[in-house]
């Protein structure tokens, strides 16, 4: 990592902060807008996570400035809590019809010099997380990160070919990690739907209702 360069990510990246709201209006292009919620709960974006975006609009100029657009990165630039700012998200696919809300930034990597899905990875090292913490500003219930803080995030980068193949590995990561939380989450259904079968739709009438006591001894663990 000694010939790592060091770099501001204005230097190596478009950003924008976007100003699109949820509101649709008349004589508007409609759009599907992802949310500040989209991109906090999502390490990426995809189609199959877009199909639940809401329905708004928005005018010309914002939709050429916030289309989302493969390589992008998008992060979380207002919060309540100032640990909890600057969270990021991936766009692995491009769209024609979904635009980046507000209380979000819009980051484009320069393609020759950054990969956003490196980029996505350092938003969530101990050093950006830090530096977004000690420098968001606000008082009270709302912190915010202005334009120029989320410009001059430091940023270590190794040469473009390294950055693409980091990112590759923790991305394969991500992808079976959120495999195995759908299999998971699949298997919790069908286990609701076996006891709901068997406990509530099927329940034999002659069936008594009894505590746990009543059919089982029961204790408390100690120490010994």
């Amino acid at each position: 990592m000694s010939n790592w360069s060091h770099k501001k990510l204005g230097e190596v990246a478009d950003v924008k902060l976007s100003n699109v709201d949820k509101k649709t209006k008349e004589n508007e292009r409609s759009v599907r807008l992802c949310n500040y919620t989209d991109v906090y709960r999502n390490s990426f974006i995809n189609t199959d996570k877009a199909e639940s975006f809401m329905v708004a609009s928005c005018n010309d100029n914002e939709f050429e400035k916030f289309v989302l657009k493969k390589g992008q990165v998008a992060i979380t630039k207002d919060s309540e809590k100032r640990d909890d700012i600057g969270i990021s998200t991936f766009i692995a696919e491009s769209f024609d019809d979904v635009v980046l809300g507000y209380h979000l930034s819009l980051i484009t990597p320069f393609e020759d010099e950054l990969d956003g899905r490196f980029l996505h990875y350092w938003f969530n090292t101990k050093q950006a997380k830090t530096y977004f913490e000690n420098n968001a500003g606000g008082s009270g219930q709302r912190c915010t990160l202005p334009l120029d803080i989320i410009k001059s995030v430091p940023l270590k980068l190794p040469d473009l070919p390294t950055q693409q193949k980091i990112s590759s590995i923790l991305s394969a990561l991500d992808y079976k990690i959120e495999l195995n939380n759908k299999i998971n989450d699949n298997l919790e259904k069908q286990a609701k739907a076996i006891y709901d079968y068997w406990f509530i739709q099927n329940a034999d009438e002659k069936w008594e209702v009894k505590t746990i006591d009543k059919v089982a001894q029961t204790g408390s663990g100690g120490t010994p």
